[in-house]
């Protein structure tokens, strides 16, 4: 018989996941938008219709298309975390005990402001979560405070970045795209 408690919280923390979309048919036209949008999310509608060979109001309503499908969910910037003050990644690896409840661990973490990501895992771990943080103190306080106060959480691990290689077009070798 399945328990109801943990029923409504497994709802919960789904509630909280990024919800999948289905399968949308997309085009070489579309392809092509995708990859120049995700390259400048500023890029305007009528650059990108030069770029496709299509007039602008033609690019604007494929791009509402693949708005309203969830093909692009936005369009947004990426930050230099370290422009901003926060060089420091840190990656933490989470098991919690068996009898915590995984929603409160997460909602315990979503409280800590230098959160900025939690991945819910299978595995040996039962989330990653990630941290931009200014300097050494504030890791220390992060791991000895903010998370020695989190109940439930039976091992963490801290994994400190010391840089990114950066994929620059991931979309044209996951899709299979040609230049």
């Amino acid at each position: 018989m399945t328990d109801p408690v943990a029923a409504t919280e497994a709802s919960k923390i789904i509630d909280l996941l990024e919800q999948s979309t289905p399968k949308v048919e997309l085009d070489t036209i579309d392809l092509q938008l995708i990859r120049h949008l995700h390259e400048d999310a500023s890029v305007s509608l009528r650059s990108l219709g030069t770029l496709v060979g299509m007039s602008a109001p033609s690019v604007g309503e494929r791009v509402a298309r693949l708005e309203r499908t969830g093909v692009i969910r936005r369009r947004s910037i990426e930050m230099d975390w370290s422009a901003m003050g926060r060089p420091m990644l840190v990656v933490i690896p989470i098991k919690i005990t068996s009898d915590a409840k995984m929603l409160t661990v997460i909602e315990a973490l979503q409280a800590i402001p230098s959160l900025t990501e939690i991945l819910i895992l299978s595995g040996t771990y039962d989330m990653m979560a990630r941290f931009r943080l200014k300097d050494h103190a504030e890791l220390q306080t992060l791991l000895l405070e903010k998370l020695g106060a989190v109940s439930g959480l039976q091992r963490v691990e801290a994994m400190i970045s010391l840089g990114r290689v950066d994929d620059t077009s991931p979309l044209t070798h996951i899709l299979d795209l040609d230049d």
